[in-house]
């Protein structure tokens, strides 16, 4: 979760034993991480139609939400592995720690979970109360407030060809194939206004090995299949040709614009291919060297010709990379494609990587209080935070910000509709 800090103590707060890393090492030369720069980097990558002021809320109350959060018993540790420009840490446990102390503190401050009940409609009462219809035997519910919390359509094939393109229906998912879109259908048939790119969402470049979709037990094993060290060697197609600009920025804010072009490729697949110096520092992280479907090969000929790439397209691509001191522009790009490596040093690793989709950016117009618009207005006692929130991205994403965006608008969102609900004496 990507979060402001002022200094490294607070770093050290968020530790369960702070005492035992070494705060220099998890840093690495990052000792503050302002509001402004936050802020930045999500405009750097995110696309022109977001709403900024929406992200400037966002990014401004990211550090107290995150001290809110650890005081309601979450914990992180140092990133695992870490690549340049990473956030520094990681909730402890990954997200299925996250959200075991999550449902924890729920039910311990009263909440109750209602399991395998799916929403499918909601109606407008008088009185501004809502009527939430679905399946299993906790519906019809009705209610003074209401927050909608849900995933997107990315679990739906046939919404993400409607909206996203044909290409999209058969993706493999980074996440469970239960984000149907039901909530936000029905907020929008309630009369709700939409935001953000419908045809864009978060896609990021993974390992072949990645499934159809990952439950929740899965996770763990899911983190090996990322592939977001690309920036230390090269990408391209089958075609032999690179089509990404590599060294665009940190992996963390351009990993996202890679798992979305590599579905615009042939065969919807491409290839990081590093070269020996890179292997020789170690810098890779463990999922690279254990996957099995990566090659170790002793020159770029035999990899082309073993995985099914133009060989003599790719011996030219790394040619006039080369020759070009490892600053090239790229013939066949849309945007000048520039990496900072060269890469000529056998032997030579090429790692298969397809795209993995995670969640769709289309969703619900929010205010910064978290809630929803309709007809350019709040809608009384209807909120929403996650995913179904649209307006937050357009085109690229910077890593770690939706579960920023998530905390930041469930917290205000909560604290709103039980303020609303208890102004209007109901539930």
């Amino acid at each position: 979760m990507r979060f402001s800090w002022d200094d490294r103590a607070f770093i050290a707060t968020l530790l369960r034993d702070p005492g035992q890393y070494g705060l220099d090492t998890i840093l690495a030369g990052r000792p503050v991480y302002t509001d402004a720069q936050y802020f930045d980097d999500w405009l750097g990558v995110s696309g022109d139609q977001v709403d900024t002021a929406l992200i400037k809320s966002i990014t401004r109350r990211s550090h107290g939400t995150t001290a809110w959060m650890r005081a309601f018993g979450q914990r992180w540790v140092p990133r695992p592995d870490p690549l340049p420009g990473d956030v520094p840490v990681v909730f402890e446990g990954g997200g299925q720690g996250l959200q075991a102390r999550n449902f924890a503190e729920f039910e311990r401050l009263g909440g109750t979970v209602h399991y395998d009940s799916t929403v499918t409609d909601i109606e407008r009462l008088s009185g501004d109360r809502f009527l939430v219809r679905g399946t299993g035997g906790t519906f019809p519910v009705v209610c003074d407030a209401l927050v909608l919390a849900s995933g997107g359509f990315e679990g739906d094939p046939r919404a993400r060809e409607r909206h996203l393109g044909g290409q999209w229906r058969d993706v493999k998912l980074r996440g469970v194939p239960f984000n149907n879109g039901a909530p936000l259908e029905a907020a929008v048939a309630l009369g709700a206004d939409t935001a953000g790119n419908w045809r864009k969402c978060h896609a990021t470049p993974q390992g072949i090995g990645l499934p159809d979709y990952v439950l929740p037990r899965q996770m763990h094993e899911s983190h090996l299949l990322t592939r977001y060290a690309f920036p230390l060697g090269i990408v391209v197609n089958r075609e032999g040709r690179r089509f990404f600009d590599e060294s665009a920025g940190y992996s963390n804010l351009t990993y996202v614009s890679l798992g979305q072009k590599i579905m615009e490729q042939p065969g919807r697949i491409a290839f990081q291919i590093f070269d020996g110096k890179v292997l020789e520092a170690g810098a890779l992280p463990l999922g690279y060297l254990g996957d099995p479907a990566a090659l170790t090969v002793r020159s770029l000929e035999e990899g082309a010709e073993r995985l099914g790439i133009d060989a003599v397209r790719l011996r030219d691509e790394v040619d006039r990379l080369n020759k070009a001191g490892g600053d090239p522009v790229s013939p066949v790009a849309d945007v000048s494609v520039r990496t900072p490596k060269r890469l000529e040093s056998p032997p030579f690793l090429f790692v298969p990587v397809v795209s993995g989709l995670t969640f769709t950016y289309g969703g619900l117009s929010v205010t910064t209080d978290a809630q929803v618009r309709g007809g350019g207005k709040p809608i009384e006692g209807l909120y929403a935070a996650g995913v179904i929130v649209g307006g937050l991205y357009d085109e690229g994403y910077p890593a770690g910000t939706g579960l920023m965006a998530g905390a930041v608008l469930g917290r205000a969102a909560g604290t709103a509709a039980a303020g609303h609900a208890a102004r209007t004496g109901g539930n």
